[in-house]
């Protein structure tokens, strides 16, 4: 698991398809997770006062029943669909942590909220990662007519 951090909220289309932009934290993985308006509104205003009252209650209640937070992990399933989860530790002997499914947003709105650390799995940064070190179309398009240029004609055949 590779620690991530929320860098900024955008928008993939004019007025619809928000996502929160996740960097790996000292390296090159990043991904773009879906969030409705409201987790966007949230996620982008950097005082913590506009968190909603149900992460107040989630985090009161896990505490009441003797559990604490610990992270959020994000991954995906067999079918590269992405799913997350909120590790939770219990207060026994043993210290089991355990971890409950959620919403993506949901998560994302927690650790925000309670400055919980949020995890991405490796098969999440291989398969639905954006590598920003990738040529653009207008590049690739570029180096391809400087070799064309530099091509060699070869003789036209003969009939």
């Amino acid at each position: 698991m590779r620690p991530m951090h929320l860098v900024g909220i955008r928008s993939t289309q004019a007025s619809t398809g928000l996502v929160a932009i996740l960097v790996e934290a000292g390296g090159p993985g990043m991904i773009a997770v879906p969030v409705t308006a409201r987790e966007g509104l949230v996620l982008s205003e950097p005082a913590p006062s506009t968190r909603p009252d149900w992460v107040s209650l989630l985090a009161r209640s896990v505490q009441v029943l003797g559990g604490s937070l610990l992270q959020i992990r994000l991954g995906v399933d067999a079918d590269a669909r992405l799913v997350c989860g909120l590790a939770i530790a219990g207060r026994d002997e043993r210290g089991e942590v355990g971890e409950v499914p959620c919403a993506p947003g949901d998560a994302l709105v927690l650790a925000s909220a309670l400055d919980r650390p949020i995890l991405a799995s490796e098969t999440l940064l291989r398969l639905r990662g954006v590598d920003l070190g990738e040529q653009t179309t207008h590049e690739r398009m570029a180096r391809w007519r400087r070799s064309l240029a530099t091509a060699i004609p070869e003789e036209p055949p003969t009939r």
